[in-house]
């Protein structure tokens, strides 16, 4: 639907302009806000990540440290080797240092000599070291004692599944040779819960949330740490995400990926540096956790929009009112114009662009008035010319008939009836002066016929009459008149050559009885579409356009005739020069074609 009211089209634009602001800024808002959101929650991972990455490899650096300790030892070689030597003999038991117990770190402590003697401490029970032959649980402890199994120095050995146990197990490695005949082979089994303890977050007062969790992950995408979603998650979750083959190519970042649950995550991920261990540690959110911040202001955006929109509505829609207040009361304003009531006058209570408009309002409403009361005063005036020219008309007419016709008319009357008491002769001579006459009746007769409408103008045209008009004016007067024309005029309308004709005559009749002039020239010129009359004389100057005359009605008539055939008049005159009235007339029949 095409809005056509002023008042909709500028609520629509404030509106529009309104909400397309609001959009813009409330999109930038939010766009800065969810990248600013989205760095600060990479920031805070990464720091998880390297805070973690740092205590893993202090971990398992301090771990390599206790197990080089122990097995450099030459006390706890000489306790290892009595204990061996003395065929478990309870009182050469060695006692395990303290903290080994107590660390939490280690699952249990087994030593072996290279031939076959096996002792073996698992802290959970509490005893002592005590020797006996491998079983069935310690299939993947002896596997290390096979030939060549196991190198010299110290190592970190990555988790083994375990099926008897059905378990993971990880163990440091340490092969003492010392001062006795027998190698002896130290191995430390580390507790999983340690490395739990260091990655495994549940509590959201960690820094990770709901969903956030920090986990290790092996060359073989399996996971090294426990998760926070899946119990007994390691060895056995794979982990193949983006971020873990980033960080295995030795990439250190962050990105957007999804996780080993297929769940879109912020990842921040790097590669561990510890001996003989090819691992990865990410840190890792859900999205939706970490932009339901966003998703909040979002919607407190949305609502500030339509909060704003409406406010914004309503100052357009005051606004609106009052700006198209004014021009509404301009158009009732030019409606009572148009019906005909100038009386009107709008206040003027503003100094913009309205209150210019209504000022020149009122000054058109004013201007239109005055004109208003000058065309009235005209047209009374043309009509009391018109009242005052036909009742001079009847006026001479019946003088001329009364005077002319008839005397003439009695005269014949009384001679006919003198004729009864006459003579033949004398009634004969009678009749012949009642013919005579009669002879001048017709003539009169013909001349007030042709004052009212020249027979001469109806048969042979404007031209012939002009020249007849002419004529009699020199035949009747001292008036040297020449008459000049350019152009044929036989083809214009019955209207145009009536209305030219009395122009002319009226024109005319001015000069013999008013200009006292002894030159006057007509001159008729037609050519490009106009019609061209000049009459001009050397008399005494007559009232001009801006001096009306109150008496006489020669010229508002010309100008009657003028303005109906659309033509304009100029009458310029004073008593040096005389008069010279020139009038232009569109030649309708030349436009029409």
């Amino acid at each position: 639907m095409r809005i056509k009211s002023l008042s909709d089209k500028i609520v629509l634009y404030f509106v529009t302009i309104g909400i397309i602001a609001i959009a813009v800024v409330s999109t930038y808002s939010f766009i800065t806000s969810k990248s600013a959101l989205l760095d600060r929650t990479f920031d805070q991972l990464t720091s998880v990540r390297v805070v973690k990455k740092k205590q893993v490899e202090r971990f398992f650096q301090d771990r390599l440290s206790e197990i080089k300790l122990l097995s450099s030892s030459v006390e706890a070689e000489q306790l290892i080797t009595n204990y061996f030597n003395s065929d478990n003999d309870p009182g050469n038991r060695f006692t395990l240092p303290e903290h080994l117990r107590v660390s939490g770190y280690y699952h249990g402590i087994y030593f072996r000599q290279s031939n076959g003697d096996f002792a073996k401490y698992i802290f959970e029970d509490k005893k002592n070291l005590s020797g006996s032959d491998p079983d069935d649980s310690d299939a993947i402890i002896t596997g290390f004692f096979a030939p060549g199994s196991v190198q010299t120095g110290f190592h970190v050995h990555d988790y083994i599944y375990d099926s008897i146990q059905n378990r993971p197990r990880m163990f440091l490695s340490a092969m003492r040779n010392g001062n006795s005949s027998q190698p002896i082979l130290v191995l430390l089994e580390l507790s999983i819960e340690a490395i739990n303890a260091i990655m495994l977050e549940k509590s959201q007062v960690d820094g990770l949330g709901a969903s956030g969790e920090s986990y290790l992950v092996g060359d073989d995408r399996l996971m090294r740490s426990t998760s926070r979603f899946q119990n007994n998650s390691i060895m056995s979750t794979e982990v193949n995400s983006r971020g873990v083959n980033l960080a295995f190519q030795g990439v250190t970042g962050t990105s957007v990926i999804s996780d080993y649950r297929g769940i879109s995550v912020l990842s921040s991920y790097s590669k561990l540096n510890i001996p003989d261990l090819n691992w990865a540690i990410l840190a890792e959110i859900d999205y939706a956790e970490a932009t339901s911040s966003i998703y909040f202001i979002r919607n407190n955006i949305l609502f500030l929009t339509i909060f704003v929109g409406v406010i914004v509505l309503i100052i357009s829609v005051i606004f609106s009112k009052r700006i198209t207040l004014p021009l509404n009361k301009l158009t009732e304003a030019t409606t009572n114009i148009r019906s005909g009531n100038l009386n009107i006058n709008l206040p003027e209570n503003k100094n913009d662009e309205i209150g210019l408009l209504t000022r020149s309002f009122n000054n058109m409403a004013l201007t239109l008035r005055d004109k208003d009361a000058e065309l009235i005063e005209e047209r009374n005036k043309r009509f009391s010319a018109m009242i005052d020219g036909q009742e001079i008309e009847r006026q001479r007419l019946s003088r001329e008939l009364h005077d002319g016709l008839g005397q003439s008319l009695i005269a014949l009357k009384l001679k006919l009836e003198s004729i009864e008491n006459k003579e033949v002769c004398q009634a004969s001579k009678t009749l012949k002066e009642v013919k005579n006459s009669f002879d001048d009746t017709i003539n009169e007769i013909r001349r007030i016929s042709n004052d009212l409408m020249p027979a001469v103008l109806l048969e042979f045209g404007l031209i012939t009459a002009l020249k007849n008009i002419c004529e009699e004016i020199v035949e009747n007067s001292d008036l040297d008149l020449k008459f000049r024309y350019h152009g044929k005029f036989n083809d214009l309308d019955h209207k145009t050559t009536i209305y030219l004709f009395r122009i002319v005559q009226e024109a005319l009749n001015n000069i013999v009885k008013h200009a006292g002039s002894a030159k006057a020239e007509v001159i008729l010129k037609r050519s490009a579409g106009i019609i061209t009359i000049t009459v001009s004389d050397n008399g005494k100057g007559m009232f001009t356009a801006d001096k009306r005359s109150t008496s006489g009605n020669g010229i508002p008539n010309m100008r009657e005739r003028v303005r109906l055939l659309k033509g304009k008049i100029d009458i310029e005159s004073d008593q040096a020069s005389g008069t010279s009235i020139k009038i232009e007339i569109p030649d309708i029949k030349t436009e029409n074609g």
